[in-house]
């Protein structure tokens, strides 16, 4: 009796995991025949030709690309945004901007590139990226494919960490055959992730270091002091559960030099390695001129609201004021330094002398080496080696581009004192408006 109890039971499970399987296999192909009808509804809405792209990358936590239409008559462009879907319940539009030069439709995100589409808005789910033009003769807009025409590769990007959660966004170029027609098109596919060890959503950069001291002051000096910020800011930031990065530390700072930041531990590489979001590099400014307060470089291009947050906080919480400098002012201790004309003569003429091909520096290169070189091409990162003082940076031609601000906290003649004495409220307003920007 036992025994046939047992074969009976035993052939019950055997019916209900074939009856499971089967369940699971229809629900599987079920799932696909939804994903399969979603992407041809897209792809039934597109025009056969394509936009080619020439770049893209991220900055920050936004992505941003150029490219172009051909074959477009001046007269018939009215406008065009970026169109981003999943296909079934989820679709965006963004701005872009549109010029016609030559028969050519140019597009690029807005002109601000820490803006527009931001990556960590995206919940898991496989997104397609379109265009959406609008002719002035048709009554409703047309839609296109993305088609990379340049020599970028993938991209993996990882989500700031909030609530101990990450997700992970592969940017990468597809094909799909329909109608018998091919289309390359622009995939963002976002999944919970682990972030790799290696990965970080903040870097922090104490100026100078080793036998580059920066500024001096009796015995203070700028690397000191600037090294002292970076560990407390990281301390503040990683109660919030965010992961943050030290270009240098206790343990490496002796090594530093004025000409070893892109080298294998230099400062640009080690930023730039940690594939991190933002980054903030402590300075200090000298005594010239009779100038005092705070000063936040901020990358050209971009929206300046998260520099001006810093600047009024920080100005709020401690005796610093706003920089009496008018050089380069955008706003209340805020700046925007790029490369000058004069400047640019300069470099070209070191450069005919030292015989290397002068670098692509132009009115829209940031000035300042901690801002352009770990924002790679978002920012025209241009140290590829000619120049035989420095070795090159290997994530000059980057399309993942960090977005940096260079904290000039104030001149060591007038304003040390209160650096000196007032770390904590100054940490504290830095912490702040890094954790509402994000």
């Amino acid at each position: 009796m036992f025994r046939k109890v047992l074969n009976f039971s035993m052939l019950i499970l055997i019916i209900a995991g074939f009856v499971i399987g089967i369940y699971f296999s229809c629900f599987s192909k079920s799932q696909q025949q939804q994903e399969n009808s979603k992407n041809d509804a897209i792809f039934a809405m597109l025009q056969t030709k394509q936009i080619e792209v020439t770049e893209f990358f991220t900055f920050g936590k936004c992505l941003n690309f150029s490219g172009k239409l051909t074959g477009v008559s001046k007269d018939n462009f009215e406008s065009a945004k970026l169109y981003l879907t999943n296909g079934n319940d989820f679709e965006k539009t963004y701005q872009l901007e549109g010029k016609i030069e030559e028969g050519n439709l140019n597009l690029s995100t807005t002109s601000q590139i820490n803006t527009g589409l931001i990556l960590d808005d995206l919940v898991p789910g496989e997104y397609i990226l379109l265009v959406r033009i609008k002719m002035n003769n048709n009554v409703s807009p047309k839609y296109y494919s993305l088609s990379n025409c340049s020599e970028l590769g993938d991209i993996e990007y990882f989500t700031i960490t909030k609530e101990n959660a990450n997700r992970k966004i592969h940017i990468n170029f597809k094909n799909k055959t329909y109608d018998e027609h091919e289309y390359a098109y622009l995939s963002l596919n976002v999944t919970p992730a682990e972030k790799p060890e290696d990965v970080y959503d903040i870097v922090i950069d104490a100026g100078h270091g080793g036998k580059d001291t920066g500024e001096k002051s009796g015995s203070d000096t700028e690397a000191d002091i600037t090294l002292s910020y970076a560990k407390l800011l990281k301390e503040r930031l990683e109660v919030q559960g965010l992961k943050v990065k030290l270009t240098r530390d206790d343990v490496n700072t002796d090594t530093f030099t004025s000409t070893n930041m892109y080298d294998e531990n230099g400062r640009i590489t080690t930023a730039c390695r940690s594939k991190a979001k933002y980054m903030l590099s402590f300075h200090i400014n000298s005594g010239n001129r009779g100038l005092k307060g705070l000063e936040i470089y901020s990358p050209c291009k971009s929206n300046l609201d998260f520099a001006q947050n810093m600047a009024n906080k920080i100005t709020t919480y401690t005796n610093l004021e706003y920089s009496n400098n008018h050089s380069f002012k955008k706003g209340e201790g805020v700046y925007v330094r790029n490369f000058t004309q004069n400047v640019i003569n300069e470099y070209t003429n070191t450069a005919n002398k030292k015989g290397y091909e002068p670098y692509p520096i132009t009115l829209e290169t940031p000035y300042l080496y901690t801002i352009r070189e770990v924002g790679g091409i978002a920012t025209n990162a241009y140290v590829d080696g000619r120049n035989k003082t420095y070795s090159a940076n290997r994530y000059y031609h980057s399309n993942q581009g960090i977005e940096c601000y260079q904290i000039e906290m104030g001149y060591i003649k007038n304003d040390l004192e209160i650096i000196k004495n007032e770390m904590e409220p100054y940490v504290t307003a830095i912490s702040e408006a890094v954790l509402e920007n994000l």
